[in-house]
Parts: C-alpha cells; structure tokens; sequence
C-alpha cells in the first residue's frame, strides 16, 4: 500500500518548497548569529532586496535582450546585490558597534533600523520605477519567469529547482568550510575568536566575506519567496518570524541546523493548517501557532536546537 495514499500531492509539494525557502533563509541568518552573535531584523530585506533586483533585472535588462525570461538569468546579479548590501551593512554598522564594545541589545536595536532604512529605499526605488517607467512594481508574483521543466507543471518544477537550489547551497558552503584554507580560517575565527586574532588572523576581513555569503544566500531565497507571495517592500519582514522560528529550531549557532529548522517550519506550517486545523474546523489563520509551538517546546527541552541533539546522539553512538 502507498505510504503517502490520501495525501495531497500538491499541498505536499507546496510544504516542500516553502521548506526549502525557508531552509535557505535560515542558512543566512545563521551566518548572521555566529559572526555577530545576533539575529538581525534586518536579514528579510536582504531577501525582498533579491527579489525586486530579480525583477528589475528581467524587465529592463533580460526581457529588452531577448535573452532567456527565468529567474534563473538573473541569480547571480541578484545573489551579487544582495551580498554587496549585506557587507555594507556590517562595515558600517555592525563591525563598528561591535569595536566599541556595543551590547547584543543595541546591535538588535540597531539591525532594527537597518530595516527601516532598506525598507525605504526599496519602497523609494519601487515608487521611482512605476512612476517614470510606468512598470508596476508591488503585488507581483515572480512564478511566471520559473524553469518548467519539459513534462512538468509549475509546481513540480519549483520543488525540483528549490531542492536542486538547497542542496547546491549547502554542499557549497561545506565545501567551503571543511574542504578550502578559507574555510578552515573561517571556522577557526568563529570557534575562538580571540585565538584566532592571537594567530594573526583578519577575523574581521572574515567576517566581512561570510556577510557576502549572507546577503547572497538571502536574496537568491527572496527570488523563490517572491514566485508564492507577492513582491512588495514588506515580502521579507512579513516572513521573518517564521525564519527565526526555523533558525531556532535548528539551532542558530549550526549552519546546517538551518536546513532542518527549515523543513520543520514549511512541513509543519502547511501540512499542519491541511491535516489538522481544516479537520478539527480551525481557521488556517492559526497556522502559525504549530511552527511556533515547536519554538516552545525546543527552548523548554533542546535549547540547543535539533542539530544539537542529533550531535548529542550521534557522539554518545560512538561511545
């Protein structure tokens, strides 16, 4: 008998690829806690920052060339801008705050207001384009410009191309940092940072580079966030909760407990809302209340998140 007999292939496809969206956006603000030690309320911007860029790309650049119309054309210019304002806001911020001395509670304070200062640039730049181009700038869904592969629909293409997207990340990012000398020197700067000083290393030139990756993975996750809600200045910041929520559940202090984290917060969101609230007559309005319940009960027995506990039980294996 078929395990999955009953099940709604598409609500499962749609709980896979908000899984992987959510898996990518997590991996960013990992980043961000390890190298700051806070989680920036910054970070969906960078995201919404992707996304619009993805966008203007393809309406002013892609489209007039005749080149190929898919997001995919425009990954890397977004990945690029996104990453260049991720490393700007910690040269001027973040890295100056913390040579003072600054607490974790005025960094958060100030990622506060980096939020609202790209908030408004974007809504400026969103303004300028339809008023002078008269290209509509809000409340569009990049889905249209997806790869379909030849044989699929829209939805099956997105799970692969998501699941293609979070697997090269991740594999990327060990590579990066288990198999290079970069990536040795960046670990070593994030276990100890005072040794790693000690041993002339430029933890901030490190750090500077890891905020490049930040901002990179973020935006190229708002380009995939942009094809299921619609594109407007807030479409980060309204999903961020739900980042934290997967960062946490991972653990925020694991790089690859984001993936786990993500696949929780997705699952549980959708499959939740389709096979427990609509059952029970609760309003799908609730569904955030089963991602955040996993928060809940994380902090009470595994503060450390789950990639902690996996860790715990695989070295007690070993014993």
């Amino acid at each position: 008998m078929d395990i999955l007999s009953g099940v709604d292939y598409q609500t499962l496809f749609r709980a896979i690829i908000l899984s992987n969206i959510y898996a990518l956006m997590a991996l960013g603000l990992n980043l961000t806690y390890i190298t700051t030690k806070i989680p920036s309320f910054a970070h969906g911007d960078l995201a919404t920052i992707g996304a619009y860029t993805s966008y203007l790309i393809l309406t002013f650049l892609v489209i007039p060339l005749g080149l190929p119309a898919n997001v995919y054309a425009t990954f890397p210019i977004a990945a690029l801008v996104a990453g260049a304002t991720a490393w700007l806001t910690y040269v001027t911020v973040f890295r100056p705050m913390i040579r003072r001395g600054a607490s974790i509670t005025s960094l958060m304070i100030a990622s506060f207001g980096i939020h609202y200062v790209l908030f408004a640039i974007v809504a400026i730049i969103a303004d300028y384009v339809q008023n002078t181009y008269k290209v509509l700038s809000r409340n569009i869904l990049l889905s249209r410009w997806e790869y379909v592969w030849p044989g699929t629909d829209f939805l099956t293409s997105s799970l692969i191309n998501t699941t293609i997207a979070v697997a090269v990340v991740t594999a990327l990012l060990y590579l990066l940092l288990y198999k290079t000398r970069y990536g040795i020197v960046m670990r070593a700067s994030i276990d100890n940072l005072y040794l790693a000083r000690a041993v002339g290393i430029n933890v901030e030139r490190v750090f500077a580079v890891a905020w490049i990756l930040i901002g990179a993975v973020t935006g190229i996750a708002g380009v995939y966030l942009a094809m299921f809600y619609t594109m407007t200045q807030e479409l980060g910041w309204l999903r961020l909760a739900l980042v934290f929520v997967a960062s946490v559940v991972g653990g925020l202090s694991n790089i690859y407990g984001a993936v786990l984290g993500g696949y929780v917060v997705g699952l549980s969101t959708v499959l939740g809302a389709a096979y427990i609230l609509r059952p029970l007559g609760v309003p799908t309005e609730f569904q955030l209340a089963i991602p955040f319940a996993f928060v809940i009960a994380i902090l009470l027995f595994a503060p450390q998140g789950l990639a902690g506990v996996i860790s715990n039980l695989v070295q007690r294996g070993r014993k």
